[in-house]
């Protein structure tokens, strides 16, 4: 495996006035995202090694109770890690097929420096505020009505 080393905002500078994702644009936020990567791939190692390590104890039952909430959130996090991974290879596709950068609802630019806070961003702003009303807006929908 490669050794990757964390990318940092001085790796590249970004200037208002370029165009939009060029490849040295395209080539830091690959960077950011296999770094994420790798980073979380070592997390959920370091995670599934500890879970082989996990003890029940005795015939205690809060040593039990104890050791099976510990391994109910290494599990969660795991899980959560690979959901991660996905979206991350998933955007690194978007980067080598050039679809990168653009939001998938509504056709218009993200914006480098949501990409660069978030880069595996889909949705603009814009479009992921429309996408976060219309959840709330369910929620709401789903609670009971209070009768009187």
């Amino acid at each position: 495996m490669q050794n990757f080393e964390p990318a940092k905002i001085t790796d590249y500078s970004s200037i208002e006035n370029e165009e939009y994702l060029k490849p040295a644009q395209l080539a830091y936020i690959e960077k950011i995202l296999l770094q994420m990567r790798h980073e979380l791939i070592g997390v959920s190692l370091s995670a599934k090694n500890d879970l082989k390590e996990t003890c029940f104890g005795g015939p205690d039952l809060y040593d039990v109770a104890s050791a099976q909430t510990e391994i109910h959130v290494e599990l969660e996090g795991m899980k959560r890690h690979r959901g991660q991974i996905v979206m991350i290879d998933k955007a690194l596709a978007r980067i080598y097929d050039g679809t990168y950068g653009y939001c998938e609802m509504t056709g218009e630019r993200i914006g480098l420096k949501r990409l660069e806070i978030h880069p595996t961003a889909t949705l603009c702003v814009e479009a992921q505020e429309m996408v976060e009303r219309a959840e709330r807006g369910m929620r709401y929908s789903q609670i009971p009505a209070c009768r009187i």
